[in-house]
């Protein structure tokens, strides 16, 4: 797939991306073809909400995802996902690059990418399908909290009531937690800010997570969603979605979150919170960890060029584990 740096495919900046070195300068870092080697790179990206306000659409999603990807292989990363297997969805987009970027030949393709799986999303996932697939993924399943005593973990739990979303809640928690402690990193795109499954927003708890194990993050602010209003509140800013009530037109959504708080005092669902371990980091201490300075963060959360955000990706990654 052919990456486009000669014009801006967004509506939102006047930059073409022409002149930009760093874009040029991207091929001489895939010299050092092992930098990655015995790293796992989590990728955290599913649709925002603006995505059409911000030119975009699903397809330049995919393209993102396919050029990280792919050079991520091609330096003998490892890659790391949370989601489920819809056809057409971003976990079949990574399978064909397994075949033709093998930096780390002692690897299998199943052995470099590694899709997680919560209860109830994991009873989807049919033998058959896994059989199929197994020379191009592993698969963890990862098995609902113990206290959750469910009674059939083979039979699908829909999404359907707030009981029901209170599983599915600590169930996500908990594969986005087991995914995390195997990570070397994490990179974000976009997200919902509503219409989600778990205790918050996925790209929410797994950007929290991933600072709480001290993980270099990589945050795209270009595709909008929760992860620009994570960089916004880095930035020492109150977006709306970190508020309570941001969320309580959804009424499942409130009954579940009362249900999770009166359940859970010492680690509640708690949007300002979240805003304050965010403000509190900012995007200095994101950058010492990350490989990245400022500037290039900044950079990173701003550019609508996808050859520039890999390239921002791989100077931090590179930076982060070769030193």
């Amino acid at each position: 797939m052919k990456m486009a740096i000669e014009k801006n495919i967004s509506n939102i900046s006047d930059d073409s991306g022409e002149g930009i070195s760093v874009i040029s300068e991207k091929g001489e870092m895939l010299l050092r073809r092992h930098v990655l080697k015995g790293k796992t790179i989590g990728i955290s990206i599913s649709e925002s909400d603006n995505l059409s306000e911000l030119g975009y659409g699903v397809p330049h999603l995919k393209d993102a995802v396919i050029e990280i990807a792919r050079y991520i292989l091609a330096s003998g990363g490892k890659l790391a996902y949370g989601g489920d297997m819809r056809q057409g969805g971003f976990t079949e987009l990574i399978f064909d690059l397994l075949a033709y970027y093998k930096a780390d030949k002692t690897l299998q393709p199943h052995e470099r990418f590694y899709s997680y799986l919560a209860y109830p999303l994991s009873t989807t996932l049919t033998l058959e399908k896994q059989a199929e697939l197994r020379q191009n993924v592993s698969f963890k399943k990862i098995s609902p909290p113990n206290d959750l005593q469910i009674a059939n973990a083979n039979e699908f739990l829909k999404p359907d009531s707030p009981n029901n979303l209170y599983v599915w809640a600590r169930c996500l928690t908990k594969m986005r937690e087991e995914m995390e402690a195997e990570c070397d990193a994490r990179i974000f795109i976009g997200g919902r800010t509503k219409g989600f499954k778990g205790k918050c927003a996925g790209i929410l708890e797994e950007l929290l997570i991933a600072i709480e194990h001290n993980h270099p993050v990589y945050l795209v602010g270009a595709f909008g969603g929760i992860t620009k209003d994570a960089i916004e509140a880095l930035k020492g800013n109150k977006p709306d979605s970190f508020s309570n009530e941001y969320y309580f037109d959804n009424d499942d959504y409130k009954k579940m979150f009362l249900l999770f708080n009166g359940k859970h005092s010492e680690n509640t669902i708690d949007y300002p919170k979240y805003l304050y371990i965010f403000q509190q980091i900012g995007l200095n201490k994101i950058a010492e960890q990350n490989g990245l300075s400022v500037e290039d963060n900044l950079r990173l959360t701003t550019t609508p060029h996808i050859s520039e955000v890999v390239y921002f990706i791989l100077k931090g990654l590179t930076k982060r584990f070769t030193n």
